[in-house]
């Protein structure tokens, strides 16, 4: 039997390594972290092969001197606490003292720093944490970290690692959020000697953001600032119109520390969830900013991941500052009222006094969006034309916006109509299916639901009148598979009429009188948000008249 025994120091260094240093871009943001908190004004980072083959960090930070320069290679070695209450208020990005030691632990490594002040410098170097050399040397002030042969010691990470460009790379993501997060900090970096970032030291967000992504970009990205209750939300976000089809450019930072906090980013996909198809993705940089002692940041050894003491009201307030910067009038376009297209207001007018599948009649004139309805394509688009456009509408989806934001004005006015059945209904439903109903009842019970009893002798008594049509306990049963999906989570109102919206909107296939394609589309065009249903489908495609003209080469 295998007695308990201490593992050499070595070793222990090797499986803390494991945690802190995963590929040569956590190196890099570790050691560039390190900078920062040195209080340096300009870093350079040289790569070799994306930092497989070489790292080499240099700032002009405040240094060390020969004394404290071989404890930065001990574990647990920091200037960064000192009492157990500064655990409590972290407000550096490093502070557990284990990055360097681990990242010299698999390498090759040597480190020169002169402290301000200082009349020469110290150079340490060795390979796997033993150091091999000390040096009294010339050098400029602040510290120079070089690192070769990343994980020449641990075979079993070295295999793992990705091609040269992969690895640059994540090298770069890693070196882009922190050059975000702190525009006041001159960036370099080259790779195998061409240089592959540069970031000047910026007046601002806007211009670091212009540096990195494109001046284009930055001009077009909209201004998000709120703060409530001691937290405070600042940065750029872009228009709707501007998107990407992954989620790279979505950096939030927090207390200058860039994070992954999959409810953080929640909350930003949430805000722009109306209004970008499921694909596409915004550029947001986004900085939450609260008391020290309110977020922990001591979760993992990366320190990507944070708690917050109120995590709520965090993602609130972020949602409510993005949803702030994309209601702005000048966020989406102005659209000519009824007649624009053509059409004299007298037919409008008629139209608005239809009564059929699509409501009531609006008190307002339609704004015309979508021009003058010609037809249906296959029983399931509906066409229509501007003198510029012609537009095919998804009649699905678009009667689900429709509907989503009809129940919605119903529910800021009071409640939504609900239809009593003539016999309530028992349903019979397993475990986890009770769990989830018991989770989503009330926002379901808003929306016109009714239910009586619970667990396992529960009933349902009533549904929303847009749905009186449907069997109601298969209407239960499909709400609650809807409800836990992929997106499943905390219950949220949109949500569950998101489904009501879904299951009472005419469907593909089906075939509409002119007059309900007109009705269609007027309401559409009122629509706060009418280019994409509320699970973030497009409701609209497109073809410009110009272009059919050119095809055709026709001049006139």
């Amino acid at each position: 039997m295998t007695r308990i025994r201490r593992l050499p120091d070595h070793l222990v260094n090797k499986i803390a390594a494991g945690e802190v240093v995963e590929r040569p871009a956590s190196a890099v943001k570790e050691l560039v972290e390190n900078a920062i908190d040195a209080g340096a004004t300009s870093v350079a980072v040289e790569l070799g092969d994306g930092g497989a083959a070489r790292i080499r960090v240099s700032d002009d930070g405040i240094g060390m001197t020969a004394e404290e320069l071989p404890l930065a290679l001990e574990r647990h070695a920091t200037s960064k606490l000192e009492r157990d209450e500064d655990l409590d208020a972290i407000a550096t990005l490093g502070f557990r003292g284990e990055a360097l030691a681990a990242i010299c632990a698999v390498s090759r490594f040597a480190l020169t720093s002169r402290a301000r002040g200082a009349a020469e410098g110290a150079r340490l170097a060795g390979e796997g944490g033993a150091v091999a050399r000390r040096l009294a040397v010339p050098a400029e002030p602040g510290t120079s970290v070089e690192v070769r042969d990343l994980f020449f010691n641990t075979p079993a990470r070295l295999k793992f690692l990705k091609s040269p460009a992969t690895e640059l790379a994540a090298s770069l993501r890693s070196l882009a959020q922190l050059a975000l997060a702190h525009p006041d900090v001159q960036l370099r970096a080259v790779n195998n000697g061409r240089p592959v970032l540069t970031a000047p030291r910026a007046a601002g967000l806007r211009e670091r953001v212009g540096a990195l992504w494109g001046w284009e970009v930055a001009e077009r990205l909209l201004a998000v600032d709120r703060e409530e209750h001691g937290v405070r939300v600042r940065g750029l976000a872009s228009p709707p119109a501007l998107t990407r089809g992954n989620r790279e450019e979505i950096v939030l930072i927090v207390n200058g520390r860039p994070v992954r906090d999959p409810a953080l980013l929640g909350a930003v996909l949430e805000a722009y969830r109306p209004t970008l198809a499921r694909d596409r993705f915004p550029l947001v940089v986004l900085a939450v900013i609260l008391r020290e002692a309110d977020v922990d940041v001591n979760v993992h050894p990366t320190k990507a991941w944070v708690r917050f003491r109120h995590p709520r009201l965090v993602y609130e307030v972020l949602a409510a500052a993005l949803g702030q910067a994309l209601r702005r009038p000048a966020v989406v376009p102005e659209t000519p009222l009824a007649g624009g297209d053509g059409r004299a207001p007298e037919a409008a007018a008629g139209v608005a006094e239809q009564a059929a599948l699509f409501g009531a009649a609006p008190a307002a004139p339609a704004r015309g969006l979508f021009g003058r309805v010609l037809g249906q394509v296959q029983e399931t688009f509906v066409v229509s034309a501007s003198e510029n456009e012609v537009f095919f509408l998804d009649q699905h989806v678009a009667h689900e916006r429709v509907i989503f934001e009809r129940v919605r004005r119903e529910l800021a006015e009071g409640a939504p109509v609900a239809q009593t059945l003539l016999f309530a209904e028992p349903l019979d439903l397993p475990p986890q299916a009770q769990a989830l109903l018991g989770r989503w009842r009330e926002a379901l019970e808003r929306l016109g639901f009714a239910f009586e009893g619970g667990g396992e002798a529960i009933v349902l008594s009533a549904v929303p009148a847009v749905l009186k049509g449907d069997e109601p306990k298969r209407l239960v049963e499909a709400a609650l598979d809807e409800l836990a999906g992929p997106r499943a989570g905390e219950p949220t109102l949109d949500r569950a009429l998101a489904f009501v919206a879904c299951r009472a909107a005419v469907k593909a296939n089906t075939p509409l009188a002119q007059e309900e394609m007109e009705r269609l589309v007027a309401e559409l065009g009122r629509a706060e948000t009418p280019f994409f249903c509320p699970h973030g489908r497009p409701i609209v495609s497109r073809i410009s008249l110009h272009e059919v003209r050119r095809d055709l080469k026709r001049s006139w």
